[in-house]
């Protein structure tokens, strides 16, 4: 059975230890502020072996690339969880957590600055039967996970706002929450693409170390299956955005062009009454010339002008004719 481990004071370095000498396999949880590098390296890495996979303070480019080194495999993926803040309130929603995950042939170690237990906040499933390659796969598998409860909780957002757009006969929709939300979504996709190409070289990786020897299951092809199909929820997430936007900007269209529809007949009465020309005054003296000059001769320069131009332009000089086939000799 894989024992997991939850910070480094002295019962468990005692502990971790313990296990490295029966050569058990053990999950390791640490936050980095809890935790300096040197304890790492004098409790996990002795001899010098590993410790070029634990992230190094300052050193962001080399902590963003995948280490490997035939004995150890460090890379960083990131998952979601809730855990109370500094002032100590819960977050209102699930926060994303940057884990450092480093694999060797004795332990799996991952490292957040966040003081938060991945174990308790993953819960993966680790039977005991199962061996270390299971375990890995089942604690990244329960990592993957988070992001789709994270990517849910993004779409709750953008369903609550449709809901309320809807509800309230197309109330404007808040922005700022919009804008949070189209935030999240394309940082998730930004880290999940880069995640993509770390679990598809992993699988090729883990084969190297001791202990993991390739068998027939294809636990990690899973992985990275569901790592594609995270990305095409992300963009479908992205692509109902789009389409709550285009729903509001129509709305929108719509009574700007009520407004101008009720004003442009306004517009042709007062423009017609307006041209106090000498000529227009003294014929109009009857509803006929009223109705001749003001109705008939700006309708028929109208159709003249949208046959001539307009049409010509839009829609050709002549309608088309719809082709038959010919029937065969």
């Amino acid at each position: 059975m894989t024992e997991v481990l939850y910070g480094l004071d002295a019962a468990q370095r005692h502990r971790v230890a313990e296990l490295r000498a029966q050569g058990r396999f053990f999950w390791l949880d640490l936050s980095l502020s809890e935790t300096s590098r040197e304890d790492l390296i004098a409790v996990l890495d002795p001899e010098g072996r590993a410790h070029r996979a634990f992230p190094g303070s300052g050193d962001d480019r080399r902590s963003r690339a995948m280490h490997v080194d035939g004995a150890s495999i460090g890379f960083a993926l990131r998952c979601y969880a809730s855990w109370e803040g500094p002032g100590g309130e819960e977050a209102p929603r699930l926060r994303p957590l940057r884990v450092h995950v480093v694999v060797t042939g004795d332990y799996l170690l991952t490292l957040h600055e966040e003081p938060v237990s991945l174990p308790a906040v993953l819960a993966p499933d680790l039977p005991p039967e199962r061996g270390r390659r299971y375990v890995v796969y089942s604690v990244l598998d329960a990592m993957l996970a988070s992001t789709f409860d994270g990517l849910e909780e993004v779409e709750l957002t953008l369903d609550a706002l449709a809901a309320t757009w809807t509800d309230e006969d197309g109330a404007p929709i808040p922005g700022a929450t919009l804008r949070e939300a189209g935030t999240r979504l394309a940082t998730m996709r930004r880290w999940v693409t880069a995640e993509q190409a770390v679990i598809g070289r992993l699988g090729v990786e883990i084969r190297a170390l001791r202990g993991f020897d390739a068998d027939d299951e294809p636990s990690f092809d899973r992985l990275s299956q569901q790592v594609n199909h995270l990305l095409v929820s992300i963009d479908a997430a992205a692509n109902g955005m789009g389409m709550l936007l285009d729903l509001q900007l129509n709305q929108r269209a719509y009574l700007v062009s009520v407004v101008a529809t009720i004003f442009v007949p306004l517009t042709f009465i007062t423009g017609f009454f307006g041209m106090n020309f000498g000529w227009m005054v003294d014929h109009i003296g009857s509803p006929v010339a009223f109705a001749l000059l003001g109705l008939v001769v700006p309708g028929a320069t109208a159709l003249l002008v949208w046959r001539l131009l307009v049409r010509r332009f839009l829609v050709g000089d002549a309608p088309r004719r719809m082709l038959t086939p010919r029937p065969r000799p």
